[in-house]
């Protein structure tokens, strides 16, 4: 695709995703799993996980996007957010870390393959990339006491 559009969602999505991977090397090792992030428990290990998996739900529905076969979300984000968290409580750090670095790729390829930049997609990827990204970023940030 050559869209003006999509050059500039990707550099907003890795001024995000920088951001995000500056914060998440300040924690401490021995603190990714505390679960005092959110008030529902969540840990940085969790906050990783979530994203990551948004990341790569939004994959799932781009590639959906370029198939014609997108429908919009039957699940509700509560219910995905929900199920995730309890998975993300069986994982280590590490396996988050991967879903989470693994997720973006897979996320930003399946946005460059799109043959046109529609509004869904754009909704997909902004929502799952770089906005969600500052939404947790201000999350860590006050839990850390930034």
């Amino acid at each position: 695709m050559n869209d003006p559009h999509l050059e500039s969602m990707l550099l907003e999505e890795d001024q995000g995703w920088r951001r995000l991977h500056v914060l998440l090397r300040s924690i401490p090792t021995n603190r990714l799993d505390e679960p005092t992030v959110t008030t529902d428990g969540w840990s940085p290990k969790d906050v990783m996980f979530h994203i990551g998996a948004w990341l790569a739900e939004a994959a799932r529905q781009l590639e959906r996007i370029r198939g014609g076969t997108y429908r919009p979300q039957e699940a509700t984000v509560d219910e995905l957010n929900r199920a995730w968290f309890a998975l993300s409580r069986t994982l280590d750090v590490p396996t988050a870390r991967a879903e989470l670095e693994s997720a973006r790729v897979i996320a930003r390829e399946a946005l460059g393959s799109l043959p046109t930049l529609t509004a869904d997609a754009r909704g997909w990827f902004e929502e799952s990339a770089w906005l969600h990204y500052a939404e947790h970023v201000i999350d860590l940030e006050r839990w850390l006491g930034a």
